[in-house]
């Protein structure tokens, strides 16, 4: 009864994050407007770090598998989704090749350190028409909101906070080997992202595995709910600037190493070039 009682709180808990949490929605909606229906497919969702994301993307139809990288994340969706929930503890996926449609990454990416070596997996696993959707954070060249982030983990070291991020450039370097991408969309511009900085700061701080944590968290998102609401309109003046965060759609197609060609002294083309101009 115990423990019955423990995934209920934490099921109820991972609902309230969401509803309240203006990033995850956003993230889902991003993926969805993507993804567009995945009735008869199946599909592979990786990195959820909610459980009611993976719940809600099911509904869009098809026989969906979630793969948890952490514990409290496994947990979580083991709250939210009744089967196919799967850990994953290094860089091999476990699953044969060419299982999936569609395979949906929502984060941790950039917690791979080769992170090209995990994209290969991705295309491993799916069928040979099949479809990568990427989540990752935007690793903008000047940004306020990493300025804040650095300043919070100087003030406490905030590991949700400590992440690194990618260009569109650099996002495109790691599948471009094994994927044709279609379209790379940014989203959550500066208010939402101030605000959800503090927020993660702030539940950085709670206790771990306390009864009273999740009390602790759903008063969290209560007291932000208004300020995150408040951030997405103020960032509806923001449309002309590039968001924190980006979904990027690929298509699959054989694995070939694009990489650019290098001169015997090391230099790329383009860095000789440019060097014979100057000269």
């Amino acid at each position: 009864m115990r423990e019955d009682g423990a995934v209920n709180r934490g099921m109820e808990t991972g609902a309230f994050q969401f509803r309240r949490s203006v990033p995850l929605r956003m993230r889902l909606h991003e993926t969805i407007k993507i993804t567009g229906t995945t009735e008869g497919l199946t599909c592979l969702d990786i990195g959820s770090p909610n459980g009611a994301l993976s719940a809600l993307l099911r509904k869009q139809g098809g026989r969906w598998h979630s793969a948890a990288l952490t514990e409290d994340a496994e947990a979580s969706l083991g709250a939210a989704v009744d089967e196919n929930v799967h850990r994953v503890t290094d860089r091999t996926l476990p699953f044969k090749r060419k299982s999936f449609d569609l395979v949906v990454i929502f984060g941790g990416l950039e917690g791979f350190h080769a992170d090209e070596n995990f994209i290969e997996e991705c295309h491993r696993i799916l069928k040979p028409d099949g479809r990568l959707i990427v989540n990752v954070h935007h690793d903008k060249p000047v940004s306020v909101a990493r300025g804040l982030r650095s300043l919070l983990n100087t003030i406490r070291e905030s590991p949700s906070l400590d992440y690194a991020g990618y260009s569109e450039s650099q996002l495109f370097s790691i599948l471009k080997h094994g994927f044709d991408v279609h379209s790379v969309r940014s989203y959550s511009r500066f208010f939402v992202e101030f605000i959800d900085c503090i927020v993660t700061f702030i539940l950085d701080g709670l206790p771990r595995d306390l009864p009273e944590t999740a009390r602790s968290v759903r008063r969290v998102y209560l007291v932000a709910s208004p300020f995150y609401w408040l951030a997405s309109q103020l960032d509806l003046l923001l449309f002309f600037t590039r968001g924190h965060a980006l979904v990027a759609s690929a298509k699959r197609r054989a694995w070939r190493p694009r990489n650019a060609p290098v001169l015997v002294d090391g230099r790329s083309i383009t860095e000789a070039v440019l060097s014979k101009a100057a000269n």
